[in-house]
Parts: structure tokens; sequence; C-alpha cells
């Protein structure tokens, strides 16, 4: 063979043993484990350098056979899996392509069909790991209390970035809380959503994004989470998270995600830590400065990589305390910029239909955003706010004529 393929097959059923290693033997070397450990299985995946697991499921033992694999797919987000069973059972396909496994078949396949399958699996999870960070650019803006501040700049800063050069494809991804909102500040009626993203992974290129996907004149692409609660992102596994965004990232150059008022758990963490740029939107307030200080903590609590983290304070009132500097230093975090009131240009987005950039250009908060979308974009200015505040006066002082000669 030109290429070594190792693949390895998670059962206790000699039957699936056998005939995987029988269909796979002319295409790759098939090694055999059990699910009694997930550590070794781990161990036997990063000693094989393995491009692909199967993994059995039965009636009998779903939940163990559920567990072991999001276990797999939590260590090795971006490791292919797809899973055996006996029959084309409804329950065990669901539960496996829930879980994250890439593709369902049973032994009715012929070698051929099996060879043809597992292919089909490699060539996509090529295209998944090709999109790689130099590409492809995720800003995550958190904020612990629910309200429409987050939403409200993660709008602008992905039309900010939209509007910086015609080759940017950006996309906002809103899937905090409340939900949707973003959409509902452009006036934009869009019945796809995360979820619907998650579920037909398969079938996501551009033709369903240009279709599918919410749209601004701008460009801007939008995608949120639904607003009907019953359809909430619980059913979402940890590689649901990894594999989306790592196949968003091939086709948009950047991606702003809005997490705002989520609560902690496992699916906040793992898109906080597929982010390249982490931002905390906290308002200068004790009880917002509290709750966000205490999600921190979570994030660091959970190895949550914050080293290209930033905080931007809202509602910035110079002369009242606690001042800026004060506040990212309490979070132990780089301040970025500050952020005006505005409440009336705020207003106005909300309820017209129209951003800040069209209703109100001129308006302090849209020239903020512009000048942060600038400084946090790789390839701007990557400033500080008191870097900038100095480049500012120096300029003017140039102006007057007393710069330095």
């Amino acid at each position: 063979m030109a290429e070594e393929r190792t693949f390895i097959v998670v059962t206790d059923q000699p039957v699936f043993a056998n005939w995987l290693t029988r269909s796979l033997r002319e295409f790759g070397t098939v090694m055999v484990a059990e699910a009694s450990s997930l550590e070794s299985v781990l161990q036997l995946v990063d000693v094989t350098g393995t491009r692909l697991v199967l993994v059995s499921l039965s009636r009998a033992g779903l939940r163990q056979e559920v567990d072991f694999l999001v276990g797999l797919l939590s260590a090795k987000p971006m490791l292919p899996v797809i899973a055996v069973a006996e029959t084309m059972d409804q329950n065990l396909m669901l539960a496996a392509l829930r879980a994250g496994a890439r593709d369902f078949i049973t032994p009715e396949l012929s070698a051929d069909e099996v060879v043809s399958e597992v292919r089909y699996v490699l060539e996509r999870s090529q295209v998944v790991k090709s999109d790689n960070r130099d590409q492809s650019w995720v800003l995550a803006l958190v904020s612990a209390r629910p309200s429409g501040e987050a939403p409200m700049l993660a709008l602008h800063l992905a039309l900010a970035i939209q509007q910086q050069s015609p080759a940017n494809k950006v996309l906002l991804l809103d899937l905090g809380v409340p939900t949707a909102d973003t959409l509902l500040f452009l006036g934009i009626q869009s019945s796809y959503t995360f979820i619907d993203a998650v579920r037909s992974l398969r079938r996501l290129d551009e033709t369903l994004i240009e279709t599918a996907f919410g749209a601004h004149p701008s460009g801007l692409r939008l995608l949120a989470m639904p607003e009907d609660p019953n359809l909430s992102g619980q059913e979402i596994t940890s590689a649901d998270v990894y594999v989306l965004l790592g196949t968003l990232r091939r086709f948009f150059t950047h991606i702003v995600i809005s997490l705002g008022g989520m609560p902690n758990s496992e699916f906040l963490f793992l898109t906080v830590g597929r982010a390249d740029k982490v931002v905390f939107l906290v308002e200068q307030s004790l009880p917002s400065c509290k709750q966000n200080m205490v999600l921190l903590q979570k994030l660091r609590d959970n190895k949550i990589n914050l080293d290209e983290a930033g905080v931007i304070i809202d509602y910035y009132l110079p002369k009242m305390p606690p001042d800026a500097e004060s506040i990212a230093s309490g979070m132990n975090l780089p301040l970025i910029a500050t952020l005006p009131a505005s409440g009336m240009a705020r207003l106005a987005v909300m309820n017209t239909g129209r951003s800040m950039f069209e209703a109100a250009p001129r308006d302090p908060y849209a020239t903020a955003v512009r000048s942060i979308a600038h400084r946090l974009v790789p390839g701007g200015p990557a400033q500080t706010a008191q870097q900038a505040t100095v480049s500012w006066l120096a300029a003017l002082r140039e102006r007057f004529g007393h710069g330095a000669r």
C-alpha cells in the first residue's frame, strides 16, 4: 500500500471484529480493542496514530457504549468515528450520531461498501482538519449576565469586520441568552438554526449556507439558536461543537460567537476553548464584575486557554468608580476598550431593524466598535486601549505643532 492506514475496532463481539477485519484488510491494518477501558483505547489511538475508530453499539449496552463514544470524542474531538450495529436500528443510529459518530454501518454491507464508507469518512475528516487557524479566525464574546448588550456588540463587531474588506467572509453565531437577538435587531427572519446545522453536518456546503443561513445586505451571515425553548442545545455533544466549528472555518474567514448569558456548561467551555480570541463584556457595576469574575474562574478551572483573552467595559463613565483599569486588573486580563452608553442609538437598533452603522454611524459607540474590530482582527493594529490613547494624543500634538523635534 502507498499509504499505511490503521483502524481500531472497539467491540466485545467477535462477529463485528471478524467482519470488519476481513472487510478492511486490503485497505489498512485493523486492531481490535474492548471498550472496558477508555484510557487504554486512547493510548492505543496515540500509539498507532490511527486514522479512524469503529465502535459497536447494542440495545443492551447502549448507555455505557454512548458514554464511551462521548468520552472518546471529548478526548479526541477530530478523530472520525463510525458506529457499528447488528441492524439499521433507528434508535441506535440517532444515539450514535448525536454522540458524535460520523456514520453508522451494519454487517449487511459488503467489504467494498465498508471500504467505501470508511474512505468517505476519512476524506471528509481530512477536509475538516485542513481548515487551520491561519485561514480562519474565531472570536468568542462572553458575558455572565443575560442581556441585549452582548448580542449588540457581537453584531456590530461582525458587521465592522465584514466592512473592513470585501474579501472578508464573516459569520455571526448567536448562541447566547436571550436567543436570536441579533436576528431580531436586524429584522432578519431565518428558520434555519444552529441545531439544524449540527443535524445537517454532512450536507453543509456553500449552497446550504447561501440559501439557509440568515443574510444581511453587507454580506454578513448569521446563525442562531432556535427561539423555541423545546429545541435547546442539550442534545449537542462536544464532538458536534468541534466538528461544526471546524467545518464552518472552511467557509468563513472570520467567525464571531455571541455567548452572553450562557450558563456554565461543557458546551460553553468547549466553544470558548475553540476560539482564537476571547472577549469578556463587563458592565461598570459590582454585580456584573462579580458574576464575570466567577465565570472567568470557572473557565480557568476547566483549563480553558485564555492567553488571548481581554476585557471590554460597557456603559463606561470615566468619572465613576470602579475605573476600567481596576476592573481589568481585578480580572487579571488586559483592557481592550471601553464603550459609551449611547442609549438612544442602541434603542434605535433594537427597534428599527437597522444597525448603528446605518442609523447612527457617527455615534461614539459605532466609532468605538469599528476601532475595536480593527485592533482585534489579525493583521490590524494590535493596540491596547492605553496604547490607542497614547497614539491619539501623539497625533493631536503633532497636528498642532507640539510634537517632539
